[in-house]
């Protein structure tokens, strides 16, 4: 698939979106919720259906992590904490049970590309936004694994801005996880 304005535009907004997570700016919401929609219509386009609609779920969501990252600690903005991980097992295994139903619908009923990965995306992505949107540490390493899941897809679909993207992202999941701890020290100390 040949690079598009599209996936262009797509690109760089969410970069710019991720790289206002790790400084825990609030204007992150508005240009996410931007390369939400851009990002719905390339996926839609490479019959990425299950990431597709992913941008549907991070467009929606995106404005509650807007309202309680202004105002969700009981009137203020809150900080950053980090759930144990017997708090984020539950989400992780009705992730694992979505992505397994969705993927056998996604391959019997419609002509989806890497239905099975698409919808680990789709699933993991929705755990790591609930995270991200309630500032919780943890985000970063379920980030990690959605970002080396969409490697694997979007290089498959040729999409290779993308791609890229996501490796800088990747990336980006060991700066923003050291960021964040920086800031929940600064906070406790």
């Amino acid at each position: 698939m040949q690079t598009s304005l599209l996936e262009v535009a797509a690109d760089i907004t969410g970069l710019v979106s991720v790289i206002l997570t790790v400084f825990l700016r609030k204007s992150l919401y508005p240009v996410g919720i931007l390369s939400t929609l851009l990002f719905f219509f390339l996926y839609w386009n490479a019959k990425l259906y299950a990431s597709a609609g992913l941008q549907v779920y991070y467009t929606l969501i995106q404005f509650y992590g807007w309202w309680f990252w202004l105002r969700g600690d009981h009137g203020h903005e809150p900080p950053v904490d980090d759930w144990p991980w017997r708090k984020i097992v539950v989400p992780a295994i009705v992730a694992g049970l979505f992505t397994a139903g969705v993927s056998v619908a996604l391959y019997r009923f419609t002509d989806a590309r890497a239905p099975v990965l698409d919808t680990a995306i789709f699933a993991a992505s929705v755990l790591a936004q609930f995270l991200l949107d309630r500032k919780q540490l943890k985000n970063w390493l379920i980030w990690g694994l959605v970002d080396v899941l969409s490697i694997a897809v979007y290089s498959g679909q040729k999409l290779w801005l993308t791609t890229g993207l996501y490796a800088i992202l990747l990336a980006n999941t060991a700066i923003g996880w050291l960021a964040w701890r920086r800031a929940r020290a600064r906070q406790a100390a």
